[in-house]
């Protein structure tokens, strides 16, 4: 079995048990009342030469533990210096080590749109989500059904909130490049033998035929790196390890 499915195994049954101490009628019934604002995280990836979704995150399964002093609020702070365009915050407990509380602590003092990095697997997360504060949600196309992706877009755009799809290969991108508002992800990481390839980002684009923004996910190590998938028309990059161990 691979470190996916290990993963929403996890997922779906820590999800039961959030249920229980926080129903979603609750969290509808506390959305009512914020009417929280529309997320901007797409908008501010557009028409830029270069945008960088900046991802906050303590540790990864193919990495381990990546920052033993970790602060999500200090690592906020030194992205929008950076000049990040977005922000990428881990909120899956068990293999990455985060937590909703990070985003929630970002989001109280950053100005930056906010994705919630997570594995989405059940419309209660998507409402999590939208009451956390966050601004966009990811959805990986690799463990989900076409009518569980359908669904969870739906629900994303009634609650106002962009989405990133991920995918790995030719065959997922056809399955979601129908999603007109979608930003496309496509993960250079293979999640079966960890290997990073930025190739497969290159491959993807050229495949590729919509107008979606475009996103370059995983294993990008420095501005070389940013400069040769730029060379192929890919503009927007996710970049978490390099960045996380200042090695960028």
């Amino acid at each position: 079995m691979s470190i996916l499915h290990d993963i929403v195994i996890n997922t779906k049954a820590k999800l039961e048990k959030q249920k229980l101490l926080l129903p979603l009628e609750d969290i509808k019934s506390q959305l009512s009342e914020l009417n929280l604002p529309k997320g901007n995280f797409k908008t501010s990836l557009m028409n830029k030469d270069q945008a960088i979704i900046a991802e906050i995150k303590k540790a990864s399964p193919s990495a381990g533990i990546i920052a033993e002093d970790f602060d999500p609020v200090q690592k906020a702070k030194e992205y929008e210096e950076f000049g990040a365009a977005a922000l990428s915050i881990l909120t899956e407990e068990d293999f990455f080590l985060g937590s909703i509380q990070y985003l929630k602590d970002v989001k109280a003092m950053s100005t930056l749109p906010i994705l919630r990095k997570d594995f989405m697997v059940d419309e209660y997360q998507i409402y999590e989500a939208k009451l956390i504060g966050a601004d966009c949600i990811l959805l990986i196309a690799s463990i989900l059904s076409d009518a569980e992706m359908s669904s969870f877009v739906n629900l994303a755009e009634e609650l106002q909130l962009d989405y990133l799809i991920e995918v790995h290969d030719e065959h997922e991108l056809a399955r979601v490049e129908h999603f007109q508002n979608a930003m496309i992800g496509v993960n250079n990481r293979n999640l079966q033998t960890f290997e990073v390839d930025l190739q497969n980002s290159v491959r993807l684009k050229t495949l590729f035929s919509q107008k979606n923004i475009f996103v370059a996910e995983s294993g990008i190590k420095n501005q070389n790196d940013l400069n040769y998938l730029k060379k192929n028309n890919i503009n927007v990059f996710l970049i978490g390890e390099s960045l996380m161990r200042n090695n960028f």
